[in-house]
């Protein structure tokens, strides 16, 4: 049974589950959050700290052929000059780092591979101090040619970003398999499915098109900001980290230490999206500290978050092989996902991305080569929706196009073809959840699809709609670890390593200690990631946390409830199957007038703390060869319809109304639910009309918010609506922080088509590409 349990901006509809699940409780940092109290990593300060900046490459493909750092290591104030040489001398950290291969310089020595790339850095006194010293450095270029594109990367007679293929980490993930390294090729997956080739000769249509995402920034709220201190034989690191145990595992393998001696703390941080999951500017700021022996404290500025990490720019090359009743029987996808100078997470999201460009649909006949292409531009790594948004950008246009070949209702097509529960997905998997086809139905309804698609509001202006269903995976195999302790006087500690970067987590897992231990929510307090003390989390991202988090702090917390109720069993004179926790109190169940305090057990048995521990293991894994295996533990399901005007004069594009709807399984929170929905909108709307990082040559020629355009609230849709699928007498629960942004996008686009005529195939829609595609036909 599917409750279809609205939210919009009047709240939340669904019947409470408890005293703290369901509840829409304001998450416990929004005031100080607003007001400036929170203490954000970029406040932090430690006696004898002082400050690092960075020379970065200002070319893009170069081999060094001289630094010259005298003039900076004589200016006053100055503690430090790093270099590349500083990792040639005995028991110096190692100099190359990555999570999955080890590419990426801390410092880079014989050349540069994109604008941005670290060639030296300063420590001093105070930042401008050091960031005037970084000034005083010369360096000298043999500049080389430029791979400023897919088509470069691709060209025979291209130069290699990487001579040869960089050595793998020894410690990266099981589930990442190496294929293809040749070349600007730093890895490649794919997917065999059925005879494709039988099914395009069998097909009575073929729909074959091109689609382009170009790579966005996060531009998150805070910068990536580090403070390293070295001292006693021990690296202590605090940083602004969606994944600190996945840098403290590079930092352990960079200076040959036990994870014991190696500490990184994490404090809320000012949004991620992606952008600071494993290891970034950790490694050079303990570099740093190591060699200057005093605490070390980066900040990066603005412009520098744009020479960190990007989305991936993608080019996806798409056939679809059609009958004529709809019935999609194969698919034969190519993707090229430019990866930039360095692999950082691409050998993961090109698999993610790669298998995503089925869509939730049953096509029997699949294959997919999806790629990572080196080239001299900024490194791309994790970005929400990890693939997604670039794949159901192509594959919800080809619905749409296939709809019009066909000249069959898009609802109607998708419908034909949508997974079912029961139905077996391209890698092989059988789908246990399917609720796409009401999605799809929410969506259709939200905007009057029945009533017509196209309507003409003026000889310039135009009003049109467009939809999109997609369906996402979860980083799997993922380990999560979570422990709770009770004190004597009731109060409740969740130990964790989940991240709070302004979507609520914290008060998410308090909602679920709160609810199995029967406490008052302001009884729990949930500590900050720190992975001397705190449990093993994979990462903060592939809105995982609720699920796998709250699973394990749930977990966690019903031992705690089981250990307590063993304790009182004596002192009431019943077995422990006869007691129960409610409202702060151990109840015999027959005689609830015969009961315990919490304290009182406590103060009764001597008791000092109750502490439980809870995990949550995901296993699967795909074939590299063929893709086939488990993808996913679960999978995130999300429609979205738009209804836009076009002025067909100009080309602009004006939102009149979106709508999202995602399954959610249990709601935990309406409010965090809502926001979290909110979110996924925003990037939406920026990423299918304002944003791209534009590249000339190699060199970004935007890397400010001046030149760099994202969603104002001038750019918001007059009517905004979310909706949440809630399965009725379940306690499912599923990732919301990402499943609606992939669909807003494509919805935009098939909008923009139905209102033009014309399909603009390049992100993002433009009134300049609004003109051309006009044009064009």
């Amino acid at each position: 049974m599917i409750n279809h349990a609205a939210i919009n901006e009047a709240g939340a509809v669904r019947v409470g589950l408890g005293s703290s699940i369901g509840t829409p409780i304001d998450m416990y940092e929004a005031r100080s959050r607003v007001d400036g109290s929170i203490n954000f990593a970029l406040n932090a300060e430690v006696p004898g700290m002082v400050h690092a900046a960075i020379l970065h490459s200002t070319v893009p493909h170069a081999e060094i052929v001289s630094v010259d750092v005298s003039a900076a290591e004589e200016l006053e104030g100055v503690v430090a000059v790093l270099t590349a040489a500083d990792f040639d001398v005995p028991g110096a950290p190692l100099r190359h780092f990555g999570p999955v291969i080890n590419d990426q310089p801390v410092i880079c020595a014989r050349k540069v591979r994109f604008a941005g790339d670290p060639v030296a850095a300063v420590v001093a006194e105070t930042l401008e101090i050091a960031r005037e010293a970084v000034g005083l450095i010369e360096v000298e270029y043999n500049e080389l040619p430029v791979i400023a594109s897919i088509d470069d990367a691709l060209a025979a007679d291209a130069v290699h970003v990487h001579d040869t293929p960089p050595r793998p980490r020894e410690r990266s993930y099981s589930d990442i398999k190496l294929l293809g390294r040749e070349g600007n090729v730093c890895t490649k997956f794919q997917v065999r499915k059925g005879d494709v080739d039988r099914a395009f000769a069998e097909a009575d249509v073929i729909i074959e098109d091109v689609y382009h995402s170009p790579a966005v920034e996060h531009v998150t709220m805070e910068p990536h900001v580090v403070l390293a201190t070295y001292a006693h034989g021990k690296l202590d690191v605090l940083t602004s980290s969606q994944a600190p145990f996945a840098v403290r595992d590079t930092l352990c393998e960079m200076f040959g230490m036990p994870s014991s001696k190696v500490r990184v703390t994490v404090p809320p941080i000012g949004g991620g999206y992606g952008g600071k999951t494993y290891a970034k500017f950790e490694p050079i700021t303990a570099v740093l500290a190591w060699k200057c022996r005093r605490p070390v404290k980066l900040v990066l500025s603005r412009e520098e978050e744009f020479s960190t990490t990007t989305k991936h720019a993608a080019r996806i090359h798409m056939r679809s092989a059609v009958m004529n009743d709809g019935t999609i029987i194969g698919r034969d996808v190519v993707v090229h996902f430019n990866g930039g100078a360095y692999a950082d997470i691409s050998p993961r999201l090109i698999k993610n991305g790669g298998y995503s460009c089925v869509g939730p649909y049953r096509i029997p006949n699949v294959r997919i080569d999806s790629y990572a292409l080196y080239t001299n531009q900024v490194p791309a790594g994790a970005y929400r929706g990890y693939g997604v948004s670039q794949a159901a950008w192509g594959y919800e246009s080809q619905m749409d196009q296939i709809a019009s070949a066909l000249d069959m209702d898009p609802v109607a097509l998708r419908h034909k073809n949508l997974l079912r529960a029961g139905d077996e997905f391209a890698t092989g998997e059988i789908m246990t959840e399917a609720s796409y086809g009401e999605l799809l139905d929410m969506a259709a309804e939200a905007v009057s699809w029945s009533d017509g698609v196209r309507t003409t509001v003026s000889p310039d202006r135009v009003r049109a709609k467009g939809l999109a269903v997609v369906l996402k995976s979860t980083i799997t195999p993922s380990t999560t670890h979570a422990a709770v302790r009770l004190d004597a006087d009731g109060s409740v500690q969740v130990l964790s390593s989940a991240i709070e970067m302004g979507q609520g987590a914290h008060t998410v897992l308090a909602q679920f200690a709160a609810q199995a231990l029967e406490v008052d929510i302001s009884r729990v307090n949930v500590t900050t990631p720190d992975t001397a003390y705190t449990p093993y989390d994979q990462t903060t991202s592939s809105s995982r946390t609720t699920r796998a988090m709250g699973g394990a702090v749930t977990k966690a917390a019903h031992e705690v409830r089981n250990k307590l109720i063993e304790r009182a069993a004596p002192l009431l004179g019943f077995t422990g199957d006869k007691l129960r926790l409610r409202n702060g109190r151990i109840e015999v169940i027959d005689v609830p007038e015969a009961s315990l305090s919490i304290q009182e057990v406590f103060h009764d048995t001597r008791t000092g703390s109750i502490l439980g521990e809870g995990e949550v293991l995901t296993s699967g894994g795909l074939d590299p060869e063929t893709g086939q295996g488990l993808a996913s533990d679960h999978w995130h399901q999300g429609s979205a319809a738009v209804e836009l005007e076009v002025d067909l004069g100009t080309g602009k594009v004006y939102l009149q109304h979106v709508y999202a709807a995602a399954h959610a399984g249990t709601v935990i929170n309406p409010k965090l639910a809502r926001l979290q929905m909110h979110g996924s909108i925003v990037f939406g709307i920026g990423h299918a009309l304002y944003e791209e990082l534009i590249f000339e040559d190699g060199l970004l020629t935007n890397p400010n918010l001046s030149d760099y355009a994202i969603t104002t609230m001038g750019d918001m849709p007059h009517k905004l609506e979310i909706a949440l699928l809630e399965d009725e007498g379940e306690s499912t629960v599923h990732g919301l922080g990402e499943t609606v942004l992939p669909p807003v996008i494509a919805a935009i686009g098939n909008a923009v088509a139905n209102a033009t005529g014309h399909r603009v195939r390049r992100l993002p829609i433009t009134p300049e590409r609004v003109i051309d595609a006009m044009e064009e036909r």
